[in-house]
């Protein structure tokens, strides 16, 4: 009756009860006619009349009328008149009022509380907060899985959002508590897609625990989706001590079955072989993986299984049981086999080649012709290839102390020539900045001894220049007369004289320049020679660039081949007394009998004039010409420097860099001497189980005493 009961709320069809089956009217028109005949009487109870009118409403669509009969309930049914009314504002789109007066609701009732959260999830979903309606769908699980169409639900919603992580758990749990089929199909198709890859394989600890006593074959899927998501992810580890212990610890008896989980298991154990892995990780997890491969492993399966045990017993002893290793003894001894394990053999070589080739270790090339040789048959050539692993792995060992003692010794030898080298740096630095002041300087003087014999040759010159003035010069035009002559008298001073003399002393210039820098010249090839001897081959050349000798020759011949200097303006300067004695010209030059005094007035003012101002201009113009040459000076020099400094400073750094990956490599070594051992070991490891497989041939029964 309950049960009735709660579906006529949830269906909104408790107005039913008030009307009979043969009953012709609308309900609403009898449910009213109920309300007025209750409503006479002196204690009247209106509220369960209201809640079925308000139903009779709801289902009319007339929304307004049903929450305003339901906003009157005052009795038990109060919280579903509210849930209703919630209800009511959903399907007027007012989902801010429906979400309001859901979470307000409260009641003991689990039925209404489903409702309540289905309800909200709803809400949330029309107004796109998938946040929320992701809370409510877990919430609506979480109370009662059970019931009606939720997990359904549930998994729809966690598909559409592509949550695969909640999809997942759900169709995990539901899987474990309904043991359905579908669920199991549904978990299976979420694991083939590979969605359960990044989820934590313990996890799947009580599925896995309920299937490998319920119902194996559903296990055995089951396992071989989860190992292939979690083969190649960080936690496969995790996965095997998972599948491990559920293993060990179930009472099932695996040898009934021929179980593809062995096959697994063998894949698995060599791949952890492969190097992954480090030894000291492996030392937790496969002593479990073996006892677990032996218990799932029947008599078609030992071979691989057993000889697994007795390879890993011999290499990392005291880490499986007596027990185990005794009973893998039995079944090999036991197993008649014709497994050719050849090219497992030579995928063992190539991975040991590979790995040492990256270790800067060497593989004698002479075991290839084992791999391609046809002389000998299968057996034989395994017999020798294995023998021939098993000196290579030694090799190695003893190549790595060898590999231990050239690392030292490379680096103590390559900080040698580093410091040297850097110190040739620093010192071709000191040379360049040296030899630019010892060449500028050379320049500057001849400049300056120049500029001495001009300013002391220029003032004279002028000063001379006044012979031409007699008392029949035209003293009109005297002024312009004199400072041709004195311009006249410079430039045959400057190009007779002056040009001459730079010329050779620039000449002799590049002559000190080209010796100084041919010492610098010999001086690095000394150096490149030393080094070359040192790293034992022709890696430097040091040649520095003699252009620039070249470049000034050519510049220096254009400058002074087509020198020019401008005239200078020496007496129409217009100083005063320039002025002054100009105008005196004009007054007096028509008194004949004054021409002698004014003659030696002129004289005696260009005599007694120093002529400075003139002499630094001219000397200005004369070296303007030249500073270019003066200013790239400094730059030549650094760019006859520039080559060799740019090889050493190179060969620093790639010294350097040795050096610094030596010492990384040689820190390696000795900071985890384990790890080159340990690899080594699981190649051991790899070899001892070939061994035990190739030794237990029926053909070589009677050699396995000398093995």
């Amino acid at each position: 009756m309950k049960m009735a009961f709660e579906e006529n709320l949830i269906q909104k069809t408790h107005y039913t009860t008030f009307v009979l089956d043969n009953e012709k009217r609308h309900p609403i028109r009898v449910l009213g006619d109920l309300f007025f005949a209750e409503q006479k009487k002196e204690l009247s109870d209106l509220s369960m009349i209201r809640f079925a009118q308000g139903e009779a409403y709801y289902q009319c669509q007339d929304y307004e009328a049903a929450i305003f009969k339901w906003e009157n309930v005052h009795n038990e049914l109060e919280p579903w008149a509210k849930k209703n009314m919630a209800d009511a504002y959903f399907e007027l789109d007012l989902y801010d009022t429906a979400a309001n007066i859901y979470q307000t609701i409260k009641t003991d009732s689990l039925t209404l509380n489903m409702e309540i959260t289905l309800q909200l999830f709803g809400v949330y979903l029309a107004q796109g907060k998938y946040s929320d309606a992701h809370q409510s769908i877990l919430n609506a699980v979480n109370l009662n899985p059970d019931y009606p169409n939720v997990t359904k639900v549930a998994r729809a919603f966690f598909e559409n959002q592509e949550d695969w992580n909640h999809a997942i758990e759900l169709a995990t749990n539901e899987a474990i508590r309904t043991k359905s089929n579908n669920w199991f199909h549904t978990l299976n198709s979420y694991i083939n897609e590979g969605y359960v890859k990044f989820h934590d394989p313990s996890f799947f600890a009580p599925l896995l625990t309920v299937l490998v006593r319920d119902n194996y074959s559903q296990f055995e899927r089951t396992v071989a989706g989860l190992w292939s998501n979690f083969q190649n992810q960080n936690s496969f580890l995790s996965w095997l001590h998972l599948v491990n212990q559920v293993i060990i610890e179930a009472e099932y008896d695996f040898l009934e079955e021929n179980s593809s989980i062995s096959t697994l298991y063998k894949n698995s154990f060599l791949e952890l072989l492969d190097g992954k892995y480090d030894l000291q990780e492996l030392e937790h997890i496969v002593p479990m993986l073996l006892i677990s491969w032996q218990k799932v492993s029947n008599s078609k399966n030992a071979l691989f299984v057993s000889a697994a045990i007795l390879a890993w017993n011999d290499n990392v002893s005291e880490t499986v049981s007596s027990e185990i290793v005794e009973k893998a003894e039995i079944d090999l001894s036991k197993v008649n086999h014709n497994e050719d394990i050849f090219q497992e053999c030579v995928n063992i070589i190539q991975s040991i080649s590979h790995w040492a080739h990256s270790n800067q270790l060497e593989v004698e090339q002479s075991i290839e012709w084992l791999i391609h040789d046809e002389s000998m048959d299968q057996h034989e050539r395994t017999t020798t290839l294995l023998s021939a692993i098993r000196k290579t792995i030694s090799s190695l060992l003893d190549q790595r102390e060898q590999t231990t003692l050239m690392l030292s010794e490379s680096i103590h030898t390559d900080s040698d020539i580093l410091a040297r080298m850097q110190g040739s740096v620093h010192q071709l630095q000191d040379l360049e900045e040296e030899k630019v002041h010892v060449i500028e300087d050379a320049y500057h003087n001849i400049k300056e001894e120049i500029k001495a014999d001009l300013l002391k040759t220029i003032p004279k010159l002028i000063r001379e220049s006044s012979e031409i003035i007699t008392e029949d010069s035209d003293f009109k035009n005297i002024h312009f007369d004199l400072n041709n002559e004195m311009n006249e008298r410079i430039h045959q001073y400057l190009n007779n004289t002056i040009i001459p003399i730079f010329i050779r002393s620039l000449e002799d210039w590049i002559s000190f320049s080209q010796i100084e820098l041919s010492k610098c010249q010999d001086h690095i090839t000394e150096w490149a020679l030393g080094f070359n001897s040192i790293l034992g081959e022709e890696k430097l050349s040091l040649q520095c660039d003699f252009q620039i000798i070249e470049d000034w020759k050519r510049d220096i011949d254009r400058m002074t081949s087509t020198f020019h200097i401008e005239k200078e303006n020496i007496l129409l300067r217009r100083t005063p007394s320039q002025v002054l004695l100009k105008g005196a010209g004009k007054l007096l030059g028509v008194i004949p009998k004054n021409n002698s005094i004014l003659a030696n007035t002129y004289k005696s003012y260009i005599q007694n004039d120093t002529y400075q101002e003139t002499a630094d201009s001219i000397i200005s113009n004369f070296f303007r010409q030249f500073e270019l040459l003066e200013k790239a000076i400094g730059r030549d020099i650094h760019i006859f420097f520039r080559h060799p400094l740019s090889i050493l400073q190179q060969t620093v750094e790639e010294m350097d860099g040795k050096v610094e990956i030596n010492k990384a490599e040689l820190a390696k070594i000795k900071s985890n001497p384990e790890l080159f051992r340990n690899r080594l070991t699981l190649y051991e490891v790899r070899l001892r189980l070939y061994e035990w497989i190739n030794y237990s041939k029926p053909i070589d029964r009677e050699s396995a005493d000398k093995f």
